[in-house]
């Protein structure tokens, strides 16, 4: 919108101006030329009046294109989100067939390989289950045996005692016979009533006690054979834990240490630590083998299979979490520095 302003201001104006004064002539006539200083307060009035028309369509044609370009940016962003989201679409299918397929692929190499490991399992389990069975008709023909056996030497023992209780109550035995085989002695007689209480009591006290001696000396035979029993049952335990379940032809390996010291005349010695549960490795002479065998294989050592790695890493690891407790601080950076020194990833072997 066009507007006016009014200014008003008072400025000091000082100056000099000549003036030439021409006079006529009297006698001889002439001019005289006169300079005049002055002074003077002038009052000013300034009207400014300020057009804004044009000013005015400008802007507004400046809002117009502004609104206009708004329109084309926010045209444009619809059309970019609604491009992203096909795109955002196209690409999450992509992904999500690529990873599907490479799951579906990777789930039938596993289970083709577990297939395989599954076949040659059952194949070793039906091997397993016909050495059962030889082992079972080996322990049933073994049983039928002993008991045989047994049975044998049980029937010896009521074949003895019935004779030796026989022979203890000979006489109770011989009375008896004696009286069944003269059924028509008479009843009446003061000697068959004596004869009889006799028998009676004496048979009774022999009875008795070779009753106990036979109780007695069952007792101790069924000890013993229990005892039997039991030791066999031990021996043959003991012989299947120390067994393998199969025959296999294989390596057997033995740790030892061994280690190289200087003494203060700079003299190198070596010695070699087995461990004591094997004995026949503490020998002098054995040792010297073994330290003789670690100084010529310097230069055959050699990093070990992969799968030998793993499997010692998997026993340290196992080792270190049985001997360290949980929630002490100490027990944790021990451990944390035995797996430092260890470093199992540069360790080597020979096969010397």
């Amino acid at each position: 919108m066009s507007y006016t302003r009014s200014y008003r201001e008072s400025i000091t104006v000082s100056g000099s101006e000549s003036k030439t004064v021409s006079y006529p002539p009297s006698q001889n006539g002439g001019s005289h030329t006169v300079t005049v200083y002055y002074e003077q307060v002038v009052p000013v009035d300034v009207n400014i009046h300020v057009d804004t028309i044009p000013y005015d369509r400008s802007v507004k044609d400046c809002n117009q294109n502004v609104h206009l370009l708004t329109g084309a940016v926010t045209a444009f962003q619809t059309a970019e989100i609604a491009a992203k989201v096909v795109n955002s679409k196209k690409v999450a299918d992509t992904v999500i067939n690529g990873f599907f397929g490479y799951i579906r692929s990777e789930i039938s190499q596993q289970i083709s390989e577990l297939s395989q490991a599954v076949d040659s399992h059952l194949m070793h389990m039906r091997e397993l289950a016909q050495a059962c069975m030889a082992k079972k008709n080996q322990l049933e023909g073994d049983y039928h045996r002993i008991s045989g056996r047994y049975s044998k030497i049980f029937e010896d023992l009521n074949r003895e005692l019935t004779n030796r209780i026989s022979e203890l109550d000979k006489i109770t035995f011989g009375f008896v016979n004696e009286a069944n085989s003269h059924n028509s002695r008479y009843i009446n007689s003061d000697l068959v009533t004596t004869v009889a209480l006799f028998g009676k009591d004496n048979g009774e006290t022999l009875s008795k006690l070779s009753t106990s001696i036979a109780k007695k000396r069952a007792l101790d035979t069924l000890n013993q054979a229990k005892l039997f029993l039991w030791q066999q049952k031990y021996l043959g335990r003991t012989i299947a834990h120390s067994m393998l379940n199969e025959n296999t032809a294989g390596s057997k390996y033995i740790p030892v240490c061994f280690c190289e010291t200087n003494d203060e005349n700079n003299q190198i010695n070596r010695d070699v630590y087995t461990p004591r549960h094997i004995p026949s490795l503490g020998q002098e002479k054995l040792k010297k083998e073994i330290g003789e065998k670690f100084v010529s294989s310097v230069d055959t050592w050699i990093n070990p299979a992969r799968e030998y790695q793993d499997i010692l890493e998997n026993y340290f690891s196992a080792e270190l979490r049985a001997w360290s407790r949980e929630g002490d601080v100490r027990s944790a950076r021990v451990r944390d520095m035995i797996r430092k020194l260890a470093n199992i990833n540069n360790i080597k072997v020979t096969n010397n």
